[in-house]
């Protein structure tokens, strides 16, 4: 039985956390290759990816968006009425300050990637980055790309 999209995206969280932290990080990273393994790491995961979320999806999903691009047969689905968002400050920024800091469900969220912090250190997948599609209570901050904690979320083929 093929797993649903939900429970594939949870076990490529995993599966990209545990490859990365167990066979691409390297101690003191900034002094010891750590940006050519993060970049070695970043072709495995886009392999990864394409093998554990879009090859035995029986929803017809694209194959066609490369794993960090916006993904837009993968919705993000809030499982909880609320909760916090870091927004971008404009469009594409890497200030993730706007002064919006809690998302609805009502909001449409598209998946892009799991994210942390510091690229080089170990990996906890901790945050989803989405962009925000629709969202009629801020449409201001539509197209904006924003961080949602994973606990927070299920995935569902938008």
């Amino acid at each position: 039985m093929i797993p649903g999209l939900d429970e594939r995206m949870q076990r490529f969280r995993i599966a990209s956390r545990e490859l990365y932290n167990n066979f691409f990080a390297v101690p003191d990273p900034w002094h010891n290759d750590g940006w050519i393994m993060a970049e070695r790491f970043a072709d495995v995961e886009q392999v990864l990816f394409r093998k554990l979320v879009f090859e035995p999806t029986p929803e017809g999903l694209s194959q066609g968006c490369a794993h960090f691009d916006v993904e837009l047969a993968i919705q993000v689905v809030l499982t909880t009425p609320f909760c916090p968002i870091m927004i971008n400050r404009a469009i594409d920024s890497p200030y993730w300050d706007h002064p919006i800091t809690e998302v609805t469900q009502d909001a449409r969220l598209l998946y892009i990637e799991f994210f942390d912090w510091d690229e080089l250190s170990f990996r906890n997948n901790q945050y989803v980055r989405v962009r925000i599609q629709q969202w009629d209570a801020h449409p201001g901050t539509v197209g904006s790309q924003a961080l949602v904690e994973a606990r927070h979320v299920r995935y569902a083929k938008a």
